[in-house]
């Protein structure tokens, strides 16, 4: 009976998470349909091109795990029921944390704005639309306070959603450094996006936004009257040592402590984490064609979209070293 119960839930998951998927598509649908076509593109290159290319790059031939038999066989089923029920959990985690993140950030804007005057009610923000929080904003007049000569305490309020991604990367950090996540793989899974997501929403803004005459870079520039590149180099700087860190350890210990030995979940885990990273929140800048540099930033994206799998890779002689393989 437990069994029994056990798979009705699974169920339920996998059909969350395929509902999912489909809500994602069409959120990176648009009118020219690019966004579509990219995402379509890379995932058929994460089933059938990746790991073949992948193989090939590491000099491996392919192998059949022991006692698998053709497909239609129960251990197939199994098999694939086990990886997309691993990939619904992954994506149900990634929206619940996106929001929980997204909410923090606009929060973290309105409890400003009201602790230094300038709104009435921290609670009162837009809350978005859409299983992505499309439009979310956290609804403070800059440009009255810019017209009050308060500039500095707009870009101090337009500052306090970065810092509170910047900090909760830290303190995500040293959590999945403790050996009590570390000994729970799916409180270690959870904290792993929690990290990555508010790492890339504060490294899209800089790599993507910076040059902006409105948004929290563009306001805080306005603010205090600092130049687009006084944001923009450093902090692609600290954003590239940011995503090194990330593959370089975070996701070696992912594949260590959640899924280890499995290489299908390895390669979900960081086809997905790629998909994340560079269509939803920076390939999708391409749409901002011609506001330069702005759709550059997009077509980087795109690019890195389809190489960061074959560099993070666990098949990689650095990545097979760091998860003691």
């Amino acid at each position: 009976m437990e069994e029994k119960y056990r798979k009705i839930i699974e169920a339920i998951l996998i059909a969350i998470g395929l509902y999912l998927i489909l809500g994602l598509f069409d959120l990176i649908t648009g009118p020219t349909y690019i966004i579509t076509a990219i995402a379509l593109v890379f995932v058929i290159y994460c089933i059938w091109v990746f790991p073949v290319a992948d193989r090939r790059f590491s000099g491996e031939k392919k192998t059949e795990p022991p006692g698998k038999a053709r497909k239609g066989t129960k251990f197939y089923r199994t098999h694939m029921w086990d990886l997309l029920l691993f990939l619904s959990i992954t994506l149900i985690i990634f929206i619940a944390v996106h929001f929980f993140v997204l909410y923090m950030h606009e929060f973290s804007h309105s409890f400003a704005a009201y602790f230094f005057g300038a709104k009435e009610n921290p609670l009162d923000i837009i809350w978005g639309r859409g299983i992505f929080g499309v439009h979310c904003d956290e609804n403070v007049d800059y440009q009255t306070l810019f017209d009050a000569g308060k500039g500095t305490t707009a870009a101090t309020i337009a500052f306090a959603g970065p810092f509170s991604n910047i900090l909760l990367f830290f303190i995500t950090a040293v959590l999945l450094s403790l050996k009590a996540v570390k000994s729970r793989k799916w409180v270690y899974h959870t904290v792993f996006w929690v990290s990555g997501i508010t790492f890339i929403m504060i490294f899209e803004y800089v790599f993507t936004r910076s040059f902006m005459t409105h948004d929290d870079f563009g306001n805080i520039e306005h603010g205090l009257g600092l130049s687009p590149y006084a944001l923009f180099i450093p902090g692609t700087i600290l954003g590239l040592i940011g995503l090194w860190y990330i593959l370089t350890v975070l996701v070696p210990g992912h594949f260590r402590i959640v899924t280890p030995g499995d290489i299908s979940k390895q390669y979900i885990t960081v086809t997905v984490l790629s998909f994340a990273f560079f269509l939803l929140y920076i390939g999708v800048r391409i749409l901002a064609y011609p506001a330069v540099p702005e759709w550059w930033a997009g077509c980087a994206g795109i690019a890195a979209l389809f190489i960061l799998p074959l560099i993070a890779s666990p098949r990689r002689r650095w990545m097979r070293e760091k998860t003691g393989k």
